[in-house]
């Protein structure tokens, strides 16, 4: 068996006992592979793992006829930095999608077509149908508008079989798999070395804070197809003028996306919304819309909220085992344990708000006064609750408030500065580590076993 000790001058060496030299300088017998690993092991360890998750995780929407192989490999490249820089955010537009698919689930069944599955509902709402109209351009349709079409009798259901909406996939079930054993093997390393009391560094801390992440990405786009490169294409047979002459007043004003705005509008989103408030323009500018963006805000409630902020909180918490961490300075430990502090803290607040205007948005607030005060009206109360009209779609003048765009930018600001420093602590705190963070997990020690 190989042993690491440690020379006069504080450096790693191995012996090699209970084998034979002979006289030609050869080894003879078995020799144990060393109980070491070097920074580049770490770093290499990491940086693939890493790099693997955040691509392999990505399920992009379907790109627009005209966009080169170059443009679709930047969008890529830039989600996957997203996907570093911030995997919670990436986990929360991945939430959304998958709230939205179940509901259109739910909705379809009602319609009197169970047959509308998971698949069917991602790939709408990535683009993946384009309607193509008499006299006007094409552009995608989702969900909800393939329900409102279907129910004016605008268009027959799509005879779509799932099995032909995976055949479009290039998503690679060998690959994922090897990807999630890559993540586990690090996971159950890191919980290794924290048992054998070995020192983790705050590159695999911060790593295992992506993977988190993005084993819940994986989950929730699970059903969702990758890499589609063509929409399959729907006809009608009625003109674009047709149907908002019949739609009536609701389909006078004028469109920001798609002609079907009156149903669904796309928002809020990153670039629609937020942008256009801030008065950069940003996402495609055809009209209308030749593709769907990638950043349209999640709306997710109850169970799969809760299970959401969980996640989010607990990924950015993971930087908070770093607190006894052994830095080079005490300075950057001081740094590390603020910044970890900073992105826990912003994002409970983040999370708080939201829970909270959601509550004010559903008029909760009234319904528990009602329920306290004044129970003999709560029948009244739920009865003006179900009747009231639905509330009007988000736009640039209505999403985000003022108030509560210039919130959400300091909580965001302070994020993005706090996670800046993890991002670069966790490779300049290399250059000085504990001797234990070079020893490798005796691994026959972490189960019970005869000696």
């Amino acid at each position: 068996l190989t042993l690491p000790t440690v020379s006069q001058s504080g450096s790693l060496s191995m012996k090699v006992p209970n084998v034979h030299k002979d006289p030609d300088h050869f080894i003879t017998g078995w020799v144990s592979q060393p109980n070491t690993r070097g920074t580049i092991d770490i770093l290499w360890s990491c940086l693939v793992t890493t790099f693997l998750c955040t691509w392999t995780v990505l399920c992009l929407n379907v790109p627009a006829a005209s966009d080169s192989q170059w443009v679709i490999l930047g969008r890529r490249i830039r989600w996957m930095l997203h996907a570093i820089a911030g995997p919670e955010f990436v986990l929360g537009f991945a939430a959304g999608q998958y709230e939205t698919a179940h509901k259109a689930v739910a909705d379809f069944k009602e319609m009197g077509h169970p047959e509308w599955t998971m698949r069917h509902a991602f790939f709408a709402d990535m683009g993946g149908f384009m309607l193509y109209l008499q006299a006007s351009k094409p552009f995608p349709v989702n969900n909800k508008h393939i329900q409102w079409l279907v129910t004016n009798k605008y268009l027959e259901f799509p005879q779509v079989q799932a099995i032909d909406i995976w055949d479009k996939s290039k998503a690679d079930r060998l690959i994922k798999s090897l990807v999630c054993l890559q993540i586990c093997w690090l996971i159950i390393n890191v919980l290794a070395r924290a048992i054998q009391h070995l020192a983790i560094t705050t590159l695999e801390l911060a790593t295992v804070s992506i993977v988190f992440c993005t084993i819940a990405t994986f989950f929730c786009w699970l059903h969702k197809p990758a890499d589609v490169k063509t929409p399959i294409q729907l006809h009608c047979r009625f003109s674009t003028a047709q149907i908002l002459s019949e739609a009536g007043d609701v389909a006078k004003k004028p469109y920001r996306m798609t002609p079907l705005d009156f149903v669904d509008n796309l928002g809020p989103s990153w670039s629609a919304n937020v942008m256009a408030f801030a008065g950069i323009r940003s996402g495609p500018q055809q009209r209308p819309l030749p593709r769907f963006t990638n950043d349209r805000f999640p709306h997710v409630r109850k169970i799969r909220q809760f299970l959401l902020v969980t996640i989010t909180l607990f990924s950015d918490g993971i930087h908070i085992f770093g607190w006894n961490f052994e830095f080079p300075s005490r300075a950057e430990q001081i740094v590390w344990r603020a910044a970890s502090l900073v992105m826990f803290l912003t994002a409970a607040v983040f999370w708080g708000a939201e829970i909270l205007a959601g509550l004010h948005r559903e008029n909760v607030w009234q319904l528990l006064r009602t329920i306290i005060f004044r129970p003999s009206q709560l029948k009244d109360l739920r009865k003006m609750r179900a009747e009231r009209p639905p509330r009007p779609q988000p736009t640039p003048e209505t999403f985000p408030l003022p108030i509560e765009c210039g919130a959400s930018a300091t909580m965001w600001i302070l994020y993005l500065i706090a996670r800046a420093y993890t991002l670069v602590e966790m490779f300049v705190g290399l250059r000085r580590l504990p001797r234990s963070a070079f020893v490798c997990v005796e691994w026959v020690n972490l189960f019970p076993h005869f000696s």
